[in-house]
């Protein structure tokens, strides 16, 4: 299939097309233009056709091509033979010299990601020299972070070089949300919120509950939800502690006391939400007085959770 795009600052029409044996002679020219910098790969030499037909992945290969000269490319490549991984790749992109500034870049790795995610990769990795500003700059601008470098990891023409880093995690692909309900003991409101949540969300997110404390299941909260066609009796009370580690994208406390005294979660990414609800274990009265104050938490609940599934996940 072949895409067309119009680049508005030149007002030029850029084809992408698949990249096919018959384009590698103008490949291979802009891959040895790259490898002269010294800072575009450790790899010095071009490879043959077959060489570099079995280094990347048959799939997701693409050129760019103005005026019928090809003057982009861009490929992925494997980073595990383990099936956990195989949704993960590294990405490898070069634009000719003199073309370069135009935006052409930018707009083949846009096509590469959208193509990767239609693949099913879910992941898209990329090793960077830290001389290389304009390809970090380039992978940032579309939607790759840094996530560290490696010291002096391998070694060109006798010099031993760091390697950045870079990650792109698709939101489309296979990403479960992480959800973190909080109230102050993992007993009751924050218990129910955690059996509504894993309802509504029909699997499309990861549901956890903990506390500041931890109080244990209250029955009346397991009872109240069974009533209500929702199993709760196999969770645990758990400690935010516990969680530490998790990439939070929403963090939700449901009484204000949590709210207030809860320590610090670093999650730079999350959503945070506050909601009170009233507690019903903390309700004096007849049988029937302390069964009403559950239900009525319960659906205040149940309200909350189901338009927050509506508004945040679907």
């Amino acid at each position: 299939m072949l895409h067309v795009v119009l680049l508005k600052a030149d007002a030029v029409k850029m084809k992408i097309t698949k990249l096919q044996k018959e384009h590698y002679p103008a490949v291979s020219k802009i891959y040895l233009e790259g490898l002269a910098t010294g800072i575009a790969s450790f790899e010095t030499k071009v490879p043959s056709w077959e060489e570099w037909n079995e280094k990347f992945l048959k799939t997701c290969r693409y050129v760019a091509i103005e005026n019928n000269e090809v003057v982009a490319w861009c490929a992925l490549s494997a980073v595990s033979k383990r099936k956990v991984y195989k949704g993960v790749v590294e990405d490898t992109i070069y634009v000719a010299s003199e073309f370069q500034g135009k935006g052409i870049g930018k707009t083949l790795l846009q096509h590469l990601i959208s193509e990767s995610e239609a693949a099913g990769f879910w992941t898209l990795q990329a090793g960077i020299f830290p001389q290389n500003k304009a390809s970090i700059k380039l992978h940032q601008e579309c939607g790759f972070r840094i996530m560290g470098f490696r010291e002096k990891v391998a070694e060109r023409d006798g010099i031993w070089h760091d390697n950045i880093l870079m990650e792109r995690r698709s939101k489309k692909v296979n990403y479960m949300k992480n959800i973190l309900v909080l109230c102050t003991g993992n007993s009751c409101r924050s218990q129910m919120a955690h059996g509504y949540l894993k309802h509504f969300s029909k699997g499309i997110a990861a549901v956890y509950s903990a506390g500041i404390e931890t109080h244990g299941l209250n029955p009346g909260a397991v009872k109240t939800m069974i009533n209500d066609g929702i199993d709760i009796s196999d969770h645990t009370s758990n400690h935010v502690d516990e969680y530490q580690g998790i990439n939070w994208d929403y963090i939700i406390t449901v009484c204000d006391h949590a709210n207030e005294n809860c320590p610090f979660i670093p999650a730079p990414n999350a959503k945070r939400l506050h909601q009170n609800f009233s507690d019903p274990s903390k309700v004096d009265g007849t049988e029937k007085e302390i069964t009403e104050a559950f239900v009525k938490t319960r659906d205040e609940i149940k309200k909350y959770c189901k338009d927050f599934v509506a508004q945040y996940l679907v």
